[in-house]
């Protein structure tokens, strides 16, 4: 997609087009289906980078806390989840508008300046028909940027009940989680423990997934979800580790993100609708 189009659609999108433009844009769409391609998987792309944006913001001040804990109970610091996303999103909304603020009014039929000459013509143009790029075929969807967006390791997966000083393998295991080393944690969880298997194993699975290791992550969220109180949860996150693995059986995971999305009361079935729905815009569906 050249430079111009893709300004052209991310215009559109942000609401910057003018009036006339828009209409013009809206045109064009309707007889250009790659067009209309095109701006639909902008809309999913930006969507899903706000999201990967909200998660990194969460486990950086996740991260925070586990470093150093406040010495008292603060009504913001008890809620910081709600008060995380508050931020992010006046951020977001800030930045939208200054985006959207009206630059300086240009003298009536005066033509815009530094505009590119192949934009959507205006309304008093001579041409009978929008001179909108032609838009290429949407390209292979990266399924591992959807995952990575839709990932957040659990708020409960580290305990803090051990003490600070003790050296029993969860405990450094745990230490080494929260400061993000996860090529230490596979390391200490090469052989899990036996009293502490499962909890062990779904610390190690996130870790892989953490590492980059995504085949390894869907191993271990397998066995994971063959039994116990990890089941559900590893249901869903091995979805997203199927997803980002080079080589995976895409029909094998849309059917179990289905599956996942359809049950009620699924602690999961929330977002693996939301991750469902924009992998259907691009046409990702499970055909029989």
């Amino acid at each position: 997609m050249n430079e111009k189009l893709y300004t052209l659609i991310e215009d559109y999108n942000l609401g910057r087009l003018a009036p006339a433009q828009l209409e013009a844009f809206e045109a064009a769409m309707k007889t250009d289906a790659a067009l209309a391609a095109a701006v639909q998987v902008h809309r999913v792309e930006w969507e899903a980078q706000e999201m990967l944006a909200e998660n990194v913001l969460r486990a950086q001040i996740r991260q925070t806390f586990v470093e150093h804990p406040p010495q008292t109970q603060h009504w913001l610091l008890k809620n910081w989840q709600w008060t995380a996303l508050t931020l992010l999103f006046l951020g977001i909304a800030g930045v939208l508008f200054f985006q959207k603020t009206p630059t300086e009014a240009l003298p009536q039929n005066a033509a815009p300046a530094n505009l590119p000459t192949d934009t959507v013509p205006t309304r008093d143009t001579l041409v009978p028909t929008p001179n909108v790029p032609k838009a290429q075929p949407p390209q292979p969807l990266d399924t591992r940027k959807y995952a990575m967006a839709a990932y957040r390791v659990p708020d409960d997966l580290i305990t803090t009940t051990r003490g600070e000083e003790s050296e029993d393998t969860l405990s450094l295991v745990n230490k080494a989680f929260t400061e993000q080393n996860y090529r230490r944690v596979i390391q200490l969880l090469t052989t899990l423990p036996k009293d502490e298997r499962q909890e062990a194993l779904a610390i190690r699975a996130h870790a892989q997934f953490g590492a980059g290791l995504y085949a390894d992550a869907a191993r271990d969220f397998a066995e994971l979800g063959k039994g116990g109180i990890y089941r559900r949860e590893a249901q869903w996150f091995g979805v997203l580790a199927q997803m980002a693995a080079k080589g995976s059986d895409k029909k094998l995971w849309m059917k179990e993100l289905d599956k996942i999305r359809q049950e009620e009361g699924h602690p999961y079935q929330k977002e693996a609708d939301a991750l469902w729905r924009g992998l259907e815009v691009r046409g990702e569906r499970v055909r029989e």
